[in-house]
């Protein structure tokens, strides 16, 4: 793959928003879980797997996914990833029983990731090396920017529309950005006849990127984030409703904010690594800033006022970490060949952080009877990418 000259600054976002596309699938169940519930008799157990069933998926599947993604091409990977949430999208607005909506949901978390792990191969295809960590920090506001759009639209949109309408809506527009996809990028370049021949295995592939101690650290870090940001994100909408009293669309407009402010964090990370700053330096910093704000979010002396803009902050510190692992896939890969395969390992570690943390924080308060012994559990996780990150300096600086 030779280094380009000057960045295709439109292929990025083309790029960038098939990202934000699949992470609104992510998104977009939560606010439409009561019109579905209204329609389809599902259980509370059945209600959550659908929404956490995108999480199981990845923590299961995305290292070998993105393994498989080196293998076959990310530009063909990103059509398939698309392709994938669109059909599960399709056969989720004709469901008739929780099996079919389950059945549609593990369609969608395989298109995305699919999607995550290819398509930042695509952004550094498309970018510059002067550019590459401009481009590759703004990819990594991908999932909050989604998130928060499905979050911010669809509760206006479902007033208008049948939620069936909106899914399959959202499926015609995925299969149209792979459209867009396909006539944006070039084919796959695996190289000249003699790269192609000297290309790894699977296993060869998935046995080098796993003898490598960076991409472990940055996903374990990722997990431990995971465990932070998504338990706060599941369980704030029910704190506020159950102890503050106050209404669903204010809570899902606040909750939107709350990930939103995930988008800042991002973009100040990959600033402070092109201005020169460790990458280890960064996810220090989030740690730092993420277990504080977690402890002013349960205290409950402060204000409301003040513990909601903890929590702001809490996100905002806590997207300074993605933007620092996703944007370091070239840093730490073996060799450009296993760019999706690290990316993958990411994947999976925040995806195992997203199934862990809110089971756990539901279990301590369950056992407790107090919102605030949650803080423990977040806090620990503070301590452990810290750890991490001190790991990961010994071998950044060597």
């Amino acid at each position: 793959m030779e280094l380009r000259t000057k960045t295709n600054w439109g292929a990025v976002l083309v790029a960038f928003m098939a990202g934000i596309l699949a992470a609104a699938h992510y998104g977009k169940v939560p606010p439409a879980l009561p019109n579905i519930r209204a329609e389809i008799p599902l259980t509370l157990i059945v209600s959550g797997w659908i929404m956490s069933i995108f999480s199981g998926t990845g923590s299961i599947l995305a290292v070998a996914t993105g393994t498989l993604a080196d293998r076959i091409g990310a530009k063909r990977f990103c059509l398939l990833g698309l392709g994938g949430v669109s059909l599960g999208a399709l056969l989720g607005g004709y469901a008739t029983s929780g099996e079919m909506l389950l059945l549609s949901r593990f369609l969608e978390g395989l298109g995305f990731i699919s999607v995550a792990v290819s398509t930042p191969i695509l952004i550094i295809r498309s970018t510059a090396p002067k550019d590459l960590q401009l481009s590759l920090g703004v990819w990594t506001t991908y999932m909050p920017g989604g998130m928060a759009l499905a979050m911010l639209v669809l509760p206006y949109l479902l007033t208008l529309y049948p939620w069936r309408t909106v899914w399959v809506s959202i499926a015609v527009l995925s299969l149209v950005w792979a459209l867009v996809i396909f006539l944006v990028f070039e084919k796959d370049d695996f190289g000249t006849p003699e790269e192609k021949k000297e290309r790894l295995s699977f296993w060869d592939n998935l046995r080098l990127t796993l003898a490598c101690p960076g991409p472990w650290l940055l996903s374990l870090s990722f997990a431990f984030y995971t465990v932070q940001w998504i338990s706060i994100m599941a369980w704030l909408p029910s704190f506020m409703v159950q102890e503050r009293g106050l209404d669903l669309k204010t809570v899902g407009f606040l909750t939107a904010i709350i990930v939103a402010s995930n988008i800042p964090g991002n973009l100040t990370s990959s600033y402070l690594i092109k201005r020169g700053i460790a990458r280890s330096t960064t996810l220090w910093i989030s740690a730092i800033g993420m277990g504080i704000t977690v402890y002013m979010i349960f205290d409950p002396s402060l204000t409301d006022f003040v513990r909601f803009s903890a929590c702001l902050v809490f996100s905002y510190f806590g997207g300074m970490l993605p933007g620092a692992v996703l944007s370091s896939a070239p840093v730490v890969a073996p060799t450009p060949g296993q760019l999706g395969t690290v990316n993958g390992m990411m994947v999976q570690g925040s995806h195992l952080g997203q199934m862990a943390g809110p089971p756990i924080v539901a279990a301590i308060v369950t056992a407790t009877g107090d919102w605030g012994d949650a803080k423990w559990l977040l806090i620990a996780s503070s301590v452990g990418v810290a750890l991490l990150a001190y790991l990961f300096r010994r071998i950044e600086l060597k």
